[in-house]
């Protein structure tokens, strides 16, 4: 008896293999980690069709994003690296790797402080809002029209009324509220003010962008003053006493900058503005420095838009450089192998490794793909504390008390290798020294993280680690 072949079965497969193939090979191109080329593998082959659309729209990295938006460099304007100190080895060997990575953004003779907590980072933002005389640039993740989004809002709408160049720029996919519905910022717009969406959604959608998302915090004021760190501009991160939730505002930092290392927040604004817009704007006269000898800062921008992993590799960099103690605080834990494996090796060489993340996260799929790692880690002999409060959300790395690394990049392969972030190491003991006191304080607001002996949970937690590469 002779059974045909149904045709439209034939096609359907071989189109699938075909698919399937092509997106190994843009992988295999892209030089991918070993642990995210097995997870996407899966996905494609537990998930036929639905795994080569997921690949399309969230898989892509770099390779195709580079026709588009050009890498950003930062030029040296001097010869930094002889004047940081001698005996400041690891802030060398950074400094060293930037170079290498077309990024020369070590400055000395900085200000850098700490804004406490979420009231008090309020209120320095919104001085330097009122304070403004020439330009305000913002450029942020989250812009929600809250209680505190509308007092920012308001602000930057007399700001704009009294000829102040008001510039913001927000991602598309996590300000969506007012991608869907721009006509909240209307106002602000007929007063003089610009306003963009990066990477807008539906253009973007079928061109393999959507994923790359802007992450980071920028916020400029003339040119003498800026902040970054973690808060997004909504109520969940800072605002006033009366406008604070009933069960607390998020857990976050703001950090406000004055000299040199302005001019890197600069050129990382006006690339994403330029890219966003078309429109080019001016670099500003060079910050005046702080008062000597002030602090050092490296400034990390990191993306598809950066030559190299220069923020991964100097994290790297920062853990096998720790003698005494690192401490993470991170709202997600899904690090890269590589990443882990320092961490590991760390512990084995008698390094105290102290991780604090929150006990639950805004995303229950992150809390999921962390289990594996925070299991191997404790098992190793890391330190981890479960923040019981509302949700954690700074990020910072501390390395012997000596150097801190803050911004806006998570520990998981989406803030090291595919967001657009922004980060810094500094190396000033006052600021290290209080921002660990604020760490502390966490820390006793805590709770230690405790192993399940359940096989079950062991297999569910083994299970999720083969897709968390992904996530």
């Amino acid at each position: 008896m002779d059974i045909g072949l149904n045709p439209f079965l034939v096609v359907f497969y071989f189109l699938y293999v075909f698919l399937v193939l092509s997106a190994v090979i843009h992988m295999l191109y892209q030089r991918r980690s070993p642990q995210n080329l097995m997870a996407w593998l899966l996905t494609l082959l537990l998930l036929p069709y639905l795994g080569v659309f997921l690949y399309l729209i969230f898989g892509s990295r770099k390779l195709l994003y580079k026709r588009n938006k050009p890498n950003i460099t930062i030029p040296s304007k001097t010869d930094e690296t002889a004047i940081i100190p001698a005996e400041n080895r690891l802030a060398r060997q950074i400094d060293e790797l930037l170079i290498a990575d077309q990024i020369a953004s070590t400055t000395h003779h900085n200000r850098i402080e700490l804004c406490g907590d979420s009231c008090q980072s309020f209120e320095c933002f919104m001085q330097a809002l009122q304070d403004a005389r020439y330009s305000i640039h913002l450029e942020t993740y989250i812009f929600e029209l809250d209680q505190t989004g509308r007092r920012i809002l308001r602000a930057l709408i007399a700001k704009a009324r009294e000829g102040v160049q008001v510039r913001l720029l927000l991602d598309a996919v996590g300000s969506f509220a007012l991608y869907r519905r721009p006509k909240a910022l209307q106002d602000l717009i007929e007063a003089g003010g610009r306003v963009a969406f990066f990477q807008p959604v539906f253009k973007n959608f079928f061109n393999s962008q959507v994923n790359l998302r802007n992450h980071r915090k920028i916020y400029l004021f003339d040119d003498s003053l800026g902040f970054t760190g973690g808060m997004n501009l909504s109520n969940d991160y800072f605002g006033t006493e009366e406008d604070k939730p009933k069960n607390d505002r998020w857990k976050d930092l703001l950090f406000r900058m004055h000299g040199p290392v302005l001019s890197h927040y600069h050129i990382v604004f006006n690339e994403d503005w330029f890219y966003t817009t078309e429109e080019k704007l001016p670099l500003p006269k060079e910050s005046v420095p702080a008062e000597r000898p002030g602090q050092l800062i490296q400034t990390i921008p990191s993306g598809p838009d950066i030559h190299k992993e220069a923020l991964f590799e100097s994290l790297l960099q920062g853990l096998y450089a720790a003698q005494r103690e690192i401490v993470i605080v991170s709202p997600y834990f899904i690090p890269d192998g590589s990443i882990m494996t320092a961490l590991l090796i760390a512990i084995k060489r008698g390094v105290k490794v102290v991780l604090v993340s929150p006990e639950k996260s805004d995303h229950i799929v992150f809390d999921l793909g962390r289990s594996s790692y925070l299991r191997e880690f404790s098992e190793a002999g890391g330190d981890i504390h479960f923040f019981a409060g509302k949700m954690l959300h700074a990020k910072l790395i501390f390395i012997d008390r000596q150097a801190m690394l803050f911004g806006t990049a998570n520990l998981d392969y989406r803030s090291l290798f595919i967001n657009h972030e922004l980060a810094n190491w500094v190396y000033d003991t006052a600021l290290i020294e209080q921002t660990a006191n604020w760490v502390e304080a966490l820390i006793r607001g805590s709770r230690p993280y405790q192993l399940s002996s359940s096989r079950g949970r062991r297999l569910l937690e083994n299970l999720t680690r083969i897709f968390a590469p992904i996530l």
